[in-house]
């Protein structure tokens, strides 16, 4: 018994000691551990390091972003960087710059130094357009510091008589006072009420070869429409209508010299006391 006790200690230690270490190691090896339970990985230190940079420097863009965005708003919108420091009025005749510049200017009434993002562009437009001589106006933002008001002024096409006041009359039968002065002498509109748009509708459709020869335009009424020629003959126009026929009938009467024609029906034209075409 001691010869194999020994030999069995020489060769494993086959006693109750390796019994009970095999054993641990067997449980050690199959040691029950809970379903999903995830072994804890160590990161190094410079991976979280590197982590913490990033996170401070995407803080910092986006602290030094806001920053921008605000200065930019208080910069447009509150600052006297870009506010108004100059207003320019262009589209105006040499004649009616100097006192027409004034007037647009005073009536657009924009504060120099307000921001200029701050300006109601539609407001000084509806301003600007009440002044009577104004045909059309664009009120337009020169960044950074100046404002353009582009001003077309209307065209008198004849002049209004109302006693002793003369006044530009356009196309569309607006009164006005032209800002450098009424240059036009002819033709002249005498008359009032609707009978002065019928009158102003007769003088833009004359022929400009005929248009030449009136001199003053009686609005007796609206259907009663009168020129005086250079000659001091009269025509009795009528109405607006039939223009261009009228035109074409005045002119084959014009050689007879009679002191006054009658288009105003013009497939029945007359002319009184004939004095014969020149010899």
């Amino acid at each position: 018994m001691s010869v194999v006790h020994e030999q069995r200690s020489k060769h494993g230690h086959f006693d109750q000691n390796e019994s009970s270490t095999g054993t641990s190691r067997t449980q050690r090896m199959f040691r029950w551990r809970p379903f999903g339970r995830r072994r804890r990985i160590q990161v190094p230190d410079r991976w979280i390091a590197q982590a913490q940079r990033k996170r401070r420097l995407r803080l910092l863009l986006v602290l030094v972003l806001v920053a921008a965005v605000a200065f930019a708003v208080w910069a447009v919108w509150f600052s006297s960087l870009l506010a108004v420091q100059r207003i320019e009025v262009v589209g105006l005749t040499p004649e009616g710059e100097l006192v027409g510049g004034q007037q647009v200017r005073s009536a657009a009434s924009i504060s120099v130094g307000a921001p200029i993002a701050q300006l109601d562009t539609a407001a000084v437009q509806s301003r600007v357009a009440e002044l009577p001589w104004v045909d059309t106006v664009e009120a337009r933002r020169a960044w950074p510091n100046d404002v353009v008001l582009a001003v077309t002024e209307r065209i008198p096409v004849a002049v209004l008589e109302d006693g002793d006041v003369r006044s530009g009359v356009d196309a569309q039968g607006v009164v006005f006072d032209p800002p450098g002065g009424l240059w036009l002498t002819d033709p002249v509109i005498r008359g009032e009420g609707p009978a002065v748009k019928v009158a102003v509708d007769v003088v833009t459709s004359l022929p400009e070869d005929i248009e030449r020869r009136v001199r003053v335009v009686q609005a007796v009424s609206p259907d009663d429409i009168r020129l005086e020629l250079g000659n001091e003959s009269i025509v009795r126009w009528g109405n607006a209508d039939e223009a261009d026929l009228k035109a074409e009938v005045l002119r084959s009467l014009l050689p007879r010299r009679a002191e006054s024609y009658d288009v105003s029906a013009p497939s029945l034209p007359a002319t009184f006391r004939e004095r014969g075409p020149k010899e």
